[in-house]
């Protein structure tokens, strides 16, 4: 495959030549006129941006959360603010301010006036009209067209760069951006952070407000409640509440050993029930039940009371909550007024000037030499990509690799006119010395060729194929070249017969021809694969397969 590439990049390096050294002047010419009449140079200031603590607030909600990078999210906004007209109006207007009376800005140099008159053209064509703008409108445009900026990924880092025709010019439009931008912010920061302080004091006397009235509803609370301390008396009441419980399993345990004793004794006494211990016990038994009944009524009365104490404590846990959240909220409104007032006090700004512009040396575009080479490069590619397209979707014979796959063995290296002149091989030393190492491939190939076809036995040799009769007569003075370099004939044997017939179409019967083999010329991009496929096999009589090879 690579050696098919190979041998068609061969074919057509001429026109890849040709495309390559036009596309070349036309970008070395090109290049060289920019450069005289309208270089660009570029001049960069880096700002650095303050976040807000809005902004921090929100990198810390989104941190670990989305996949986008909150930081990028607020420099892109930044950049949307940077670039609006509000910040390009200001820049002019410090531009003008530090021009000369006199000389004012300069004039839009050739490539400006050559995009302006595109732009009107193309007004005119797609709209039917042009509105020219005013000449305030026309220096914003202008200002706001030379600015492009870039952010350093994952950080508050703003590149800030500024094109134009001079070098100075270029300086003083970066630096005069980012002051814009630098005072607006300013202003901005300090009107917002003193309205959002007076918000934020606004909210602390509600939030205050708030928290005096459930001061005073808790007070109340406690009041209709009765409730003196909460807790103490629950604790009061839990502990009264576990002694009558333990009194209670006393009883019950006491009960049961009188009701099995008073058992027993009646069967000792035969079931007497007039006895006098029978009287006691029973007795003590009715003592024990009513006293028993007791305990449990007052441990009823304890469990109402704590159920009662667990409401109130609900209510007051209620207030509590309440009361709570209201002192955290005054608390993070006391630390936020706190920071406003700062910052009203210090006027902060959120942008920061960290290096400032100079005018550069040398001009950012046009670079002579780096275009020249890159339009070299797609000059040749310009060339290879519709030379590649064809050979994928044409038919025709192109290289060795295509002659090999239809025929195999029977394809010969690809030849050429003049390949048999001595080359830096003739410095070699060896059989073949002072031939070139194509031909000197060609030569091998083809004896082994004959080789393998038992043709050297044969005498004559034939040279034809799709060429005119001089190309087929030089095909043959290479073919007998090889022949007498592959094969040399020993001293009294007969030379061999080379002989150069009519192109292919002029042969009628090849039945006619004496044995020997055939070679036959195919000039590459003039033949299809059919038509080789055809000739694979010629004569009726004596039958033979024909070597085919590329002669370009």
């Amino acid at each position: 495959m690579l050696d098919h590439y190979r041998d068609l990049l061969r074919l057509y390096k001429r026109a890849i030549i040709v495309s390559m050294i036009c596309a070349a002047m036309l970008a070395w010419g090109g290049s060289t006129l920019l450069l005289k009449t309208s270089p660009a140079y570029k001049s960069t200031v880096t700002l650095n941006m303050q976040p807000s603590e809005e902004e921090l607030a929100f990198n810390r909600t989104f941190m670990g959360v989305s996949q986008f990078n909150p930081a990028t999210i607020i420099t892109q906004t930044h950049i949307e603010v940077l670039l609006s007209r509000p910040v390009a109006e200001r820049t002019l207007d410090i531009l003008l301010a530090e021009a000369d009376a006199d000389a004012g800005l300069p004039e839009p140099g050739l490539f400006d006036k050559f995009k302006g008159f595109l732009w009107r053209t193309y007004a005119r064509l797609n709209y039917g009209k042009f509105v020219e703008a005013t000449e305030r409108m026309q220096m914003i445009n202008l200002v706001r067209e030379s600015v492009e900026v870039e952010f350093v990924e994952g950080s508050y880092i703003l590149n800030l760069t500024a094109k134009s025709e001079f070098p100075n010019l270029a300086a003083r439009i970066a630096n005069a951006y980012a002051q814009a931008y630098v005072d607006l912010t300013r202003q901005e920061f300090s009107s917002g952070a003193t309205k959002l302080a007076d918000l934020v004091r606004n909210l602390k006397e509600e939030r205050e407000e708030e928290l005096r009235e459930l001061l005073i509803e808790r007070e109340r609370v406690r009041e209709e409640l009765n409730i003196n301390d909460l807790w103490q008396e629950a604790d009061v009441l839990l502990l009264s509440r576990s002694a009558t419980q333990q009194d209670i399993d006393e009883d019950v345990i006491e009960l049961e050993l009188r009701k099995s004793e008073l058992a027993n004794l009646k069967e000792q006494l035969d079931g007497g029930r007039a006895s006098q211990p029978v009287a006691r016990l029973e007795e003590e038994i009715r003592q024990r039940e009513a006293r028993l009944k007791l305990r449990r009524q007052a441990l009823a009365r304890t469990d109402r009371q704590l159920s009662e104490q667990a409401e109130k404590e609900r209510s007051l846990k209620q207030l509590e909550a309440r009361y709570q959240a209201v002192q955290l909220d005054l608390d993070e409104l006391r630390d936020r007024l706190v920071n406003l007032e700062m910052s009203e006090a210090t006027i902060l700004s959120q942008v920061q000037l960290i290096n400032p512009a100079t005018p550069a040396l040398y001009p950012s575009f046009p670079k002579v030499f780096v275009n020249t080479i890159l339009a070299t490069i797609v000059g040749a590619l310009a060339m290879i990509m519709p030379i590649i397209l064809i050979d994928v979707v044409g038919m025709r014979v192109r290289t060795y690799s295509d002659l090999q796959a239809i025929l195999g063995g029977h394809a010969l290296p690809s030849a050429r006119k003049g390949m048999e002149r001595p080359g830096i091989a003739r410095w070699r030393r060896g059989r073949m010395s002072g031939l070139s190492r194509e031909f000197r491939n060609f030569s091998e190939q083809f004896g082994r060729r004959m080789s393998t076809e038992d043709l050297w036995t044969k005498e004559h040799i034939f040279v034809t194929g799709f060429l005119p009769y001089e190309e087929i007569k030089r095909l043959r003075d290479v073919v007998a070249m090889a022949v007498e370099h592959s094969n040399p004939r020993r001293m009294g044997e007969a030379p061999y017969v080379i002989t150069a017939i009519a192109p292919v179409a002029s042969v009628q019967d090849w039945d006619e021809l004496p044995d020997g083999a055939i070679v036959l010329g195919v000039p590459p991009a003039q033949v299809d694969a059919l038509e080789i496929r055809e000739l694979q096999r010629v004569g009726q009589d004596n039958p033979r397969k024909p070597f085919m090879l590329i002669w370009n």
